[in-house]
């Protein structure tokens, strides 16, 4: 008993268990405050707010791929292929691009600002925010990733801990004092990703990687590369947000969207933990896939830890949640219990094909990932206007089973080499 202590203890003290454990905390420290001033959001906001505020967040979501370009993964990848000055180089240059397209879709939303708003009810000035808030959301992955890649855990904390606690604590001071209602919610958003973002450039050129020569040619292959990874990141927005608006337009009813998106919120704790568990996998997994030849039984391994935690963590929230909707929230949000379980197998299904992207991803599989994306666009497309329009908010819930079921059996159809190399007990 005493040896298994030991053991037990020695693995809580290494290195590799205290940064997993960091990330897991930062992650989960996000969600959880989250969690928390989700009751009190409850509380002194009206349903029809949430579904306003689901439908602004989800805007942002919608707007990301066409922003970011596959910037970020491209770059992730590259930090382990490139030396130095070529990383610097291709880091500047790719930074543009992002810009540029941020600058666009400013001018288009102030363009349309006025059917954009007849529509959804969002002040002008807040469709122009949807493209800035996009673009410092882009700056903060960028940062984050390569914290991680750098293994600076403390450093994703405290940036992490740090966006969220203004962003929370500005939202309560607008919405209880200043009285904004779900605009407060925004303004605290936007403050939040400004200072985070303007960190974000500091940190870039503290470390050396702003001022490289720009690469006009580059662009050409890095838009070849992003329009998969455009494509794939549309296709993970629809497989869950994109039922809020199939679900404003079918029902006309913004209260209906708010107890949905709290139904998607208590099941993403499962996407949060999948998360926080691959910001420590990817890098481990970009290195075993760099070495020559390929580490499968390290690969499997990691798998296997992996899918356990996945598992776990999903038997986990399936038993916990019910008994906080039926202590902790207001009656009015009950039914969405109901959307939950669904939603949460979905999620636990897309936290296993999360694993496998790893592999297309780091070889820059273009091909496989845009006709992977464009079958879990169509698929979630025909879901959700075959289930919503008949069943509506649970038509929905199973809509984003069904998408998140098919992606994981198409991922492991792109990927099935490296899949049945795990699968395998011994390697030859």
């Amino acid at each position: 008993m005493m040896r298994k202590f030991t053991t037990i203890l020695q693995y809580v003290k290494h290195p590799q268990a205290r940064t997993i454990a960091i990330y897991t905390f930062s992650n989960f420290f996000n969600k959880g405050v989250s969690f928390l001033l989700l009751f009190y959001f409850a509380r002194v906001l009206t349903q029809a707010d949430f579904g306003m505020l689901s439908l602004f967040s989800n805007s942002i979501l919608l707007l990301m791929p066409f922003v970011q370009l596959g910037i970020v993964q491209s770059i992730n990848a590259d930090y382990f292929k490139l030396d130095a000055q070529q990383f610097r180089h291709q880091f500047t240059t790719t930074l543009l691009l992002p810009l540029l397209v941020t600058v666009l879709a400013v001018v288009t939303a102030f363009v349309f600002r006025h059917p954009l708003e007849a529509r959804y009810g969002f002040p002008a000035s807040f469709l122009l925010l949807i493209p800035a808030i996009s673009f410092l959301t882009f700056v903060n992955e960028h940062l984050t990733n390569l914290v991680r890649n750098r293994q600076e855990p403390m450093v994703y904390l405290v940036v992490n801990m740090g966006r969220l606690l203004v962003e929370i604590g500005l939202a309560v001071f607008f919405i209880s004092v200043l009285h904004k209602g779900w605009m407060g919610r925004v303004m605290g958003i936007t403050v939040s990703y400004v200072l985070v973002g303007a960190y974000g450039l500091y940190y870039f050129y503290r470390n050396g990687y702003l001022g490289g020569r720009i690469q006009l040619q580059r662009w050409k292959a890095e838009l070849i590369y992003s329009l998969p990874i455009m494509v794939m990141q549309l296709s993970i927005f629809a497989m869950s947000a994109a039922t809020l608006y199939y679900l404003e337009h079918f029902t006309r009813d913004y209260a209906q969207v708010g107890v949905f998106s709290v139904a998607v919120t208590f099941a993403s704790v499962i996407i949060v933990f999948c998360s926080a568990l691959l910001q420590y996998l990817f890098p481990k997994m970009y290195a075993l896939l760099a070495e020559t030849p390929v580490n499968q039984a390290a690969i499997r391994k990691q798998f296997l830890f992996y899918l356990l935690a996945i598992a776990g963590v999903t038997l986990m929230v399936m038993l916990i949640t019910p008994v906080v909707y039926w202590f902790f929230l207001p009656a009015a949000y009950r039914e969405g219990l109901t959307y939950f379980f669904p939603i949460a197998l979905g999620n636990a299904c897309w936290a296993i094909a999360n694993f496998f992207y790893t592999f297309l991803l780091y070889h820059k599989a273009k091909r496989s990932i845009l006709w992977l994306s464009l079958a879990a666009l169509a698929v979630n497309t025909l879901l959700n206007l075959a289930l919503v329009a008949t069943w509506g908010s649970m038509g929905g819930a199973w809509a984003i089973f069904g998408s998140y079921f098919a992606v994981l059996i198409l991922t492991l159809f792109f990927v099935k080499r490296p899949f049945l190399a795990i699968l395998r007990r011994h390697d030859h």
